[in-house]
């Protein structure tokens, strides 16, 4: 169903798309501190400036002037953020989607946060607590539970992530069919390595290869059947022949074709603007919107040499940009 910021977003895409700066879709990741130690994941680990809130908020009003149509926070968790509200706040007074990706606990204590918010994701690996809190820490699968439901109970659109392990390779369907039964949608995707936020010590926990192309098979399978999978069955088939999860991205011979530092920007804890989180670019360094400004810092970000890349949700992106039928057709379906 075309919604309104579907028609938001077309119409500053119609009129922002051929702009020299037009970030329609950013990530921003607030800090890196985290209420969980996931196995997988060294967020808490990572040490950087954090902006103050009065910096993000004037960042929000800048992206809104550019023509982001939705922004997504991330950690760490972000609702650790002193002024997680109130940048939330700026960026839907600004007119732009919120989104927030979280691990829920702070959500299910107070879901009073979720007045801030038009979406949210929680990480949520099982339907078995001990297996998802394997991963995650005590008492926390209870409470990505409960974030999940307390949105669904106010009618906001809300999506469970699955990080696809040893341990939970056989809770695919299982874990859609609790979704699809509280009107959640769901994307699964493998545990990878060879960035900083990611965890070598947690290798053990990978997936090989062609378990993997099986399961984005599957859940390609799952899309065109009409189960609520995140993304169109093209983009998992796509994720189902990248040659091997140990190559996270390819490069490019020449400027990078990607819509990432283009139509989508990722913005670290202290204003740093990279293309994306999953960049590939070795030699890319990156410019940050406080010291050098925001524009300045989006417009380096578009150069860059990173060609491809694995992800799913990057690629459902690619696709979008691109104004590719199947891409923008699953979109609506979505919401």
């Amino acid at each position: 169903m075309i919604r309104a910021h579907h028609l938001r977003m077309a119409t500053s895409f119609a009129t922002r798309a051929w702009r020299p700066l037009h970030p329609f879709e950013v990530q921003a990741a607030l800090l890196f501190a985290c209420n969980l130690k996931c196995a997988y994941c060294r967020c808490p680990e990572l040490r950087t400036r954090v902006l103050a809130t009065r910096t993000w908020v004037e960042i929000v009003e800048g992206l809104a002037r550019l023509g982001t149509v939705r922004i997504k926070y991330q950690g760490g968790e972000p609702t650790l953020y002193p002024g997680f509200r109130d940048v939330c706040d700026a960026s839907r007074a600004a007119g732009i989607r919120t989104a927030a990706i979280t691990n829920g606990i702070r959500v299910c204590e107070d879901p009073t946060l979720l007045d801030h918010l038009d979406e949210i994701v929680v990480s949520l690996d099982s339907l078995r607590p001990e297996a998802h809190e394997r991963a995650r820490g005590a008492g926390s699968h209870a409470k990505a539970v409960g974030a999940l439901l307390a949105a669904r109970a106010r009618g906001m659109d809300a999506y469970a992530v699955m990080v696809m392990t040893r341990e939970n390779v056989d809770e695919l369907d299982g874990l859609l069919d609790f979704c699809e039964q509280h009107g959640i949608g769901f994307h699964a995707q493998p545990m990878v390595f060879g960035r900083p936020p990611y965890d070598e010590r947690a290798r053990s926990l990978a997936l090989d290869d062609e378990t993997l192309r099986r399961l984005h098979l599957r859940m390609a399978e799952l899309r065109r059947a009409g189960r609520p999978l995140m993304f169109a069955a093209r983009t998992y088939e796509l994720a189902a022949r990248w040659p091997s999860h140990e190559v996270l991205t390819m490069p490019s011979e020449g400027d990078s074709p990607c819509m990432a530092g283009r139509s989508y920007v990722h913005i670290e804890p202290n204003g740093d603007v990279w293309p994306c989180g999953q960049h590939g670019d070795d030699a890319f360094v990156p410019r940050n919107a406080v010291a050098d400004g925001l524009e300045a810092a989006l417009r380096n970000s578009s150069r860059h040499r990173c060609g491809d890349c694995y992800s799913a949700y990057l690629n459902e992106r690619k696709a979008v940009f691109g104004l590719r039928p199947h891409a923008l057709l699953q979109l609506v379906r979505r919401g």
